[in-house]
């Protein structure tokens, strides 16, 4: 029996979650499950990419699988292993009071999520593919109902099944449809009207613009590692969904398919990061920035499409080469991220970044790997982020200089700019917030560093970080032809890639250098070092109340948004009180210039968010009948014939 044989064994293997006694053993039953299938998803996912086609050895341990499914089975194996591996660690203290049965049943829904999401990029067929759809589905709500007792928890779950089985059914449509089925697994002839049924299914799943609402909300209700596993990993089964239906339109339908997906994901893309900057949760930051990162891959997968309408391999060979490198490196940090943000709520309890703060003396390993994975979402080269948004700016930029869609290129350049900036702003408040200055409240004034299981667990995203900017662009780009059929050569990309990436290793190493230098020397001299207390505008001893806050920390943005909540008065001081004390004071912008260009516009964008907000009620039944009344609408113009 080979080991293709034994996959469907291994997914029972859930079951014995339920079997073995205490919950330490039932995670690690549970991770020794995801692990031996991470191996096998990972050996046979690369096989698959460097070799298409080949059915013997290591390529025939996942029936089914292609090159593309390939790319996506490589990214569930990297983020489920290591969130198995830190629910070991994590979950017991967060499971007190929960019976042996609740344990279990998380644990087993762990293991079938992960199996049921390689699943889903291996399954060659409609019902094949529905089912381990739908096991993903069930497996996910029951990992986010593990906290059901709390309100919050259980309207999260119940909305999210409510919002998943809307997007079911709408793959059941496209599945049905004429043709549908056959040409999304055959790779061709797909019309308009069966791909915006798919787009709507596949784009719920993946938490794009419009079809987002579940995404914030689910993610911080969910214990850590689960948000990690979807965030980093089960989105992304949507973007495989849509990847697939992009590569089997009909020429008719390719042009106005690749445009859609392309402005979409520039209003994903800006909407999620734009959100992002203003949260003071740090989970809800997170889940906003993921939104965010699908939108860019979305980019990707537009602009690749527009390419292949154009017969522009270079165009092709950008976006979606772009678009597959941002997954597989945003598995690696965003699943980073949620670790270590569940280490913060493990160690303090606590999510909300005001009640935070002066973390990195307190959790020092948590912290650095913290920072490594902002450094990464924030695209400094040498990290992984860089690699796959590199190809997307040499792919609009290379379109403007042949004179290829130069107004699509530019609003491209335009909205990554954009959220590259808005990026560096919501995960420098992530980082400094949390970590550095002073704590704003006695449970992170007492926070102790997280058990070594959970480090562990948050070191192995880390290894894709490091190594992601070399090997990822090898595994993507040089096989660019069986992935997604472009046939550009890679070396010049990639030659220039890794030239950045020496220079960015160079300027590192000379930094570390001179520092090594200035504190040999001080040596030498027996400088003494004075450490004395900040100077704290004549006050004698710095406090919490002066430094920044999550909320202070970009109020310009958060008044855009109409974020009031940050804002408070100043009271005035007495002048015979010298030093105050009992007061409450805040920051307030005196700023009248800044004020009067920013009045108009931030009056005029809470006036159409305002708007907006009206199909976002948080009532379930208001979201059900948003997506019956988009059938019902994609039904009448199909009639019609205006799809």
């Amino acid at each position: 029996m080979t080991i293709g044989e034994i996959f469907p064994f291994l997914a029972l293997s859930a079951l014995l979650a339920f079997v073995v006694p205490g919950t330490r053993f039932k995670g690690i039953v549970a991770a020794i499950a995801i692990a031996v299938g991470a191996v096998v998803a990972a050996v046979s996912g690369v096989t698959h990419i460097v070799m298409p086609g080949a059915t013997g050895g290591s390529a025939g341990w996942l029936p089914g699988l292609d090159a593309l499914g390939g790319v996506f089975a490589l990214a569930v194996a990297i983020s489920g292993v290591a969130c198995a591996v830190y629910a070991v660690g994590y979950l017991p203290d967060h499971a007190r009071g929960k019976s042996q049965s609740q344990v279990g049943l998380h644990f087993a829904s762990l293991v079938a999520m992960f199996y049921a999401m390689l699943g889903v990029v291996r399954a060659g067929g409609v019902y094949e593919f529905l089912f381990w759809w739908e096991l993903m589905t069930l497996s996910s709500f029951v990992l986010v109902m593990f906290d059901g007792h709390r309100k919050e928890v259980l309207h999260a779950a119940v909305g999210y099944l409510v919002l998943m089985h809307i997007g079911f059914f709408l793959l059941l449509g496209g599945f049905a449809a004429p043709g549908g089925g056959e040409a999304f697994f055959a790779g061709g002839g797909m019309s308009l009207p069966i791909f915006l049924l798919f787009l709507a299914g596949f784009g719920m799943k993946a938490g794009i613009f419009p079809l987002h609402m579940w995404l914030p909300v689910a993610h911080p209700a969910a214990p850590s590692h689960v948000s990690a596993l979807m965030s980093g990993v089960m989105i992304k089964m949507g973007i495989y969904g849509i990847v697939r239906a992009a590569l089997a339109l009909s020429p008719e339908a390719i042009a106005a398919a690749g445009l859609l997906v392309f402005v979409l994901g520039i209003v994903t893309a800006v909407f999620g990061i734009a959100r992002a900057a203003v949260q003071t949760d740090l989970k809800r930051l997170l889940a906003y920035s993921s939104i965010e990162n699908i939108g860019i891959i979305c980019i990707g997968i537009g602009l690749g499409t527009l390419g292949r309408a154009m017969n522009s391999d270079f165009i092709a060979y950008a976006g979606l080469g772009g678009a597959l490198l941002h997954v597989l490196g945003h598995a690696n940090y965003k699943t980073m991220l949620f670790l270590g943000a569940g280490s913060v709520m493990s160690a303090t309890h606590h999510r909300d970044m005001n009640r935070l703060g002066g973390l990195l003396k307190r959790m020092p390993v948590t912290g650095a790997l913290f920072l490594l994975a902002t450094l990464a979402i924030c695209t400094v080269p040498g990290m992984v982020g860089f690699t796959s948004e590199f190809v997307l700016y040499d792919g609009l930029f290379g379109s403007i200089a042949r004179g290829e869609l130069i107004v699509v290129a530019a609003a491209g350049i335009v909205a990554l700019a954009l959220v590259g900036g808005l990026t560096l702003m919501a995960f420098t408040k992530a980082f400094g917030i949390t970590f550095l200055g002073n704590p704003r409240a006695c449970s992170a004034r007492d926070a102790r560093e997280v058990n070594a299981v959970m480090l562990l667990a948050q070191v192995l995203p880390l290894a894709g970080i490091l190594v992601g900017p070399i090997l990822y662009p090898y595994l993507v780009l040089e096989n660019a032809d069986a992935l997604f059929g472009a046939r550009y050569y890679a070396e010049p990309v990639i030659g220039t890639m890794i030239s950045i990436e020496w220079v960015m290793g160079g300027v590192l190493l000379f930094t570390v250098l001179l520092l090594g230098l200035k504190w040999c020397l001080n040596r030498r001299a027996r400088v003494a070092t004075l450490r004395r207390p900040t100077w704290g505008c004549a006050f004698t001893v710095p406090s919490k109340r002066m430094q920044y806050t999550a909320s202070s920390y970009n109020r310009e943005l958060q008044t855009m948004w109409g974020e009031r909540g940050a804002e408070r008065q100043v009271r005035e001081l007495a002048e015979e009180e010298i030093f105050p004390a009992g007061h409450t004071f805040a920051t307030e912008d005196r700023d009248t210039t800044a004020r009067a260009v920013t009045k108009w516009f931030a009056h005029e964008l809470r006036r159409w968010t305002a708007r907006l907000a009206l199909f976002q009620t948080g009532k379930t039944n208001h979201y059900v009948l948003h997506g019956l009344l988009l059938l019902i609408l994609i039904l009448i113009l199909s009639l019609c014939g205006a799809l």
